[in-house]
């Protein structure tokens, strides 16, 4: 059995006085990262609006009452060798913040509120931050080696609200206006609640009250995720984008499968890495190694608070398009039949679980890999040794179990980004 002590750590989790939730892993000697969510995704954008999300994250930086632009917002901890960031997904909005040393701890904290709770929102900075985004859509929506993530999820998810962009589209963006933004963020963010994953050298004591002293006036519920499993129809099984006179097409091949606390997201994250993690991996060998079709490959296995999916990622030339397709379905084929040895389960088990003493050196890779946890179980979060030990209890009848449930011939999705049409290919699956 593994233990957090394994790896020179301890699990403190404590419950804020606004109602806000801290989940800290505190290791001797390591800087500190944090990493707070706010229950203000793309899923909460407007219909026509999307984007208002990820709008209202870049207005973040843009002006406070402490900071007047974001040269001042990026200073306050770049000063002290710090960094800081946010991001955008369709569940939740999150800021992150890193320094070196624990006596600096409180410029976390003090970042954290101010952006979550006075920002500006000012007029001329809206409407200058409007043509960065339309840049930002632009390079995304040209460029398919980024789109095809994209489109990958609106193939998966179509009819639903995690179908639609993160970044919208311009003409989305360009319809939103700063009452949008500011209202969006007042009732998501400025007086809402938040989980705050922390990992390093932090006296957890000393953190907590420093969050409740400059959090004071507050009494917020706690974040409520709903439950429900995502409804969803067959709907259209290949989607395509068409980029005119590229010889390189990037292809989605993918699943639908389970919720992220659904007891199958284990399993799959062992298929991922039977087939899809690093040169011993079976798609890589005979997508690359064996026949040099492709340059890199990336295979997924993602859980959310109501849906999931497995996907495989690559890209190859308009005339290997067909042998990739092949190679792809009849991978997934074996799968399904049970084809799997018990070597190959070995392997992925020692390769996922030994590799975690190699990458949990950083405090960043604490509070990342426990991000999904406090956002989607925070009821009952596991640690990485629970993770761990939840892995190593897997076994072949398992890995055979889940690939029969989810890589059904009448449940693939195939997306598509290049200068191909459905009169190019088959999917023989």
């Amino acid at each position: 059995m593994y233990s957090l002590k394994d790896f020179g750590v301890k699990k403190e989790i404590g419950l804020l006085n606004n109602g806000s939730k801290i989940f800290h892993f505190h290791k001797q000697n390591s800087p500190i990262s944090a990493i707070v969510i706010f229950d203000a995704g793309a899923r909460h954008d407007p219909v026509g609006k999307e984007g208002t999300a990820h709008y209202t994250e870049h207005m973040l930086f843009k002006s406070t009452k402490k900071f007047k632009d974001e040269t001042e917002t990026g200073l306050f901890l770049e000063g002290i060798g710090g960094s800081a960031n946010a991001f955008t997904g369709v569940d939740f909005l999150g800021i992150t913040a890193e320094i070196g040393m624990q006596r600096d701890l409180h410029k976390i904290v003090d970042f954290v509120h101010e952006l979550s709770r006075n920002s500006l929102f000012e007029e001329s900075k809206v409407n200058t931050e409007r043509g960065t985004i339309f840049g930002e859509i632009a390079d995304y929506e040209s460029n398919p080696a980024l789109y095809i993530q994209d489109l990958t999820q609106q193939v998966l998810f179509q009819g639903t609200y995690a179908a639609r962009p993160i970044a919208g589209s311009k003409e989305t963006v360009g319809s939103i206006s700063r009452d949008d933004l500011f209202n969006f963020y007042l009732s998501r963010i400025a007086k809402s609640s938040m989980n705050i994953v922390t990992a390093g050298d932090a006296d957890f004591g000393e953190m907590q009250k420093m969050f409740n002293d400059i959090f004071e006036n507050e009494k917020l519920p706690e974040l409520v995720f709903d439950k429900k499993r995502l409804v969803l129809s067959r709907g259209e099984n290949v989607k395509i984008k068409l980029y005119r006179d590229t010889d390189q097409v990037f292809i989605g091949f993918s699943f639908r499968t389970c919720p992220y606390v659904d007891n199958d997201t284990t399993p799959l994250e062992l298929v991922r890495t039977i087939i899809g993690s690093g040169f011993s991996s079976s798609l890589y060998r005979k997508l690359r190694t064996e026949n040099g079709l492709v340059y890199s490959l990336d295979v997924s296995s993602e859980g959310s608070f109501d849906r999931g999916y497995f996907s495989v990622i690559t890209s190859t030339s308009k005339d290997n398009v067909q042998k990739v397709l092949d190679i792809i379905t009849n991978e997934f084929k074996r799968l399904k039949k049970g084809d799997i040895s018990q070597e190959e389960v070995d392997l992925a088990k020692n390769k996922t679980i030994k590799a975690k003493f190699r990458e949990t050196q950083t405090s960043a890779y604490w509070a990342t890999f426990h991000l999904s946890e406090a956002l989607f179980n925070p009821e009952r979060p596991e640690d990485l040794s629970d993770w761990m030990n939840k892995v190593e209890k897997i076994d072949l009848t398992d890995v055979i179990s889940v690939s029969e449930k989810y890589f059904k011939p009448e449940s693939w999705y195939l997306s598509l980004c290049g200068d191909m049409s459905k009169e190019d290919f088959q999917v023989n699956y």
